[in-house]
């Protein structure tokens, strides 16, 4: 019998490598390319892999597969469980649609605002990711393509949970790692608000969870950092930050709201949100000494 049959995986010769600071990384095989273009910001790459679905890659780095929702069920669930009313949310780099999804679970929220840089991101997701891009059709949903800090700085709107989905550290948009950057996210949170940021893994990139806890500490009086296992990310830990300057809404979990989407979700599920904020000890080192 041909091998070929047996594993038609073997046949190709195409593989996808997303590495960190080129020390380690996350290698993946792929069946074929369905799509590659640029934008003025960043390359846009689409595969189909044997393993995880369709792979978006922008700038040469895997920021979205179809087949794994634990990074987006983890920046956008926590915080909508813990805030007492979260109706109006804002999702800065949100084009891929990822966050969308979750968010969109919750009938509760009544508006949803996506702020993304770079319109072929959402025109890619509308092509080769329709599960994805069909929230872009929810009523709820607006669309503003414009830089996250200009956008938050401009508008005077505010917002009930704020989500910073920014692809990497590092990318396309600058403005959003910096400390004026926070203050505008602190502007823009109303009572009990919450923002969310991503902060890579506490074990490639060591010293980032720490330095945007001191960027973020003079414009919110209280942070909880917390973390998830990724499969698809490159040594499979990575790490987030929620902020708020409500101290009681770190507590808070709505029992009632989970039961509507508890069978909807892959990772997330109570036990997960309580042991995720527990921290490794090398991390509560790295935060708190």
């Amino acid at each position: 019998m041909n091998d070929l049959n047996l594993y038609p995986e073997s046949s190709t010769s195409l593989w996808i490598q997303n590495t960190i600071n080129g020390n380690s990384g996350f290698t993946l095989k792929a069946k074929n390319a369905l799509y590659c273009g640029a934008s003025p910001f960043q390359k846009v790459e689409v595969f189909d892999t044997y393993r995880f679905g369709r792979v978006l890659c922008l700038g040469g780095t895997i920021v979205m597969v179809e087949n794994e929702d634990t990074y987006h069920e983890m920046m956008v669930q926590p915080a909508v469980m813990m805030h007492p009313k979260p109706k109006k949310i804002c999702c800065i780099g949100g084009g891929d649609g990822g966050c969308l999804r979750e968010l969109l679970k919750h009938d509760c929220v009544e508006e949803i605002v996506i702020v993304e840089i770079d319109a072929l991101v959402q025109e890619t997701i509308a092509t080769y990711f329709p599960d994805y891009a069909a929230g872009f059709e929810d009523s709820r949903v607006s669309v503003v393509i414009d830089d996250g800090y200009t956008y938050l700085a401009s508008t005077e709107h505010t917002f009930d949970v704020i989500l910073v989905d920014s692809y990497d550290p590092g990318g396309p948009v600058q403005s959003l790692e910096t400390a004026d950057f926070h203050q505008v996210v602190a502007k823009s949170l109303g009572a009990d608000g919450i923002a969310v940021f991503q902060t890579d893994s506490p074990i490639t990139r060591t010293g980032f969870l720490r330095s945007t806890i001191q960027s973020v500490s003079p414009f919110f009086s209280c942070y909880k950092p917390y973390v998830c296992t990724i499969r698809s990310f490159p040594e499979g830990f990575y790490s987030f930050l929620l902020c708020t300057n409500s101290e009681p809404v770190l507590e808070m979990f709505d029992q009632k709201r989970y039961t509507t989407i508890e069978s909807a979700c892959t990772y997330y599920n109570m036990d997960i949100h309580t042991g995720a904020f527990l921290l490794p000890q090398f991390l509560k080192r790295e935060v708190y000494s």
